[in-house]
């Protein structure tokens, strides 16, 4: 089933609990006017598009598509197989793909902008892993030959059993 534009605009407008009344006067047209958007006998002019998105939490382009994107994935889930993902492919690629998707890219842009670090945050990360470092540094110091013979002591346990493996298939 082909979902239209007043689909798009009722079933936004019902699941944020407003009236018509409510989102033509936030639009700046008559009630009677958004009746008819949402009935179907009129569309709205480009100018009325975007108000429409902020109200009813919509992009512009599903308005003018006539149709919702899928809003009901679960985001941690979401996030999960982006995360996984990303890991597999190049920067540029994923970046392209983003690009593709991203219906407000300058407000994109600054929330990516927001989220970077202050030069204090920056500051405050170095010198906790410089912290970490030189802890791992002195422990390494104080234990290092004991760590070196415990993984020399590895490493031929599994050569031996590597050993045992090939003479047994033989």
């Amino acid at each position: 089933m082909k979902i239209m534009l007043q689909d798009v605009l009722k079933e936004m407008r019902e699941r944020k609990g407003l009236k018509q009344s409510e989102v033509a006067d936030y639009v700046g047209v008559t009630a009677q006017t958004y009746m008819k958007w949402e009935n179907g006998k009129n569309e709205p002019k480009a100018s009325d598009i975007k108000k429409l998105a902020e109200i009813l939490s919509v992009s512009e382009s599903e308005i003018c598509r006539g149709r919702k994107f899928d809003t009901n994935i679960n985001e941690l889930q979401f996030m999960k197989k982006t995360a996984s993902i990303m890991r597999e492919i190049d920067e540029v690629t994923f970046t392209s793909i983003l690009l593709e998707f991203i219906q407000d890219k300058e407000k994109f842009i600054k929330r990516l902008d927001a989220e970077k670090p202050t030069n204090e945050e920056l500051l405050e990360r170095f010198l906790a892993e410089r912290e970490k470092a030189e802890a791992m540094m002195e422990h390494y110091q104080e234990y290092g030959e004991e760590i070196a013979a415990e993984e020399k002591a590895k490493r031929e346990q599994d050569f031996f059993e590597h050993e045992e493996m090939i003479k047994n298939a033989e």
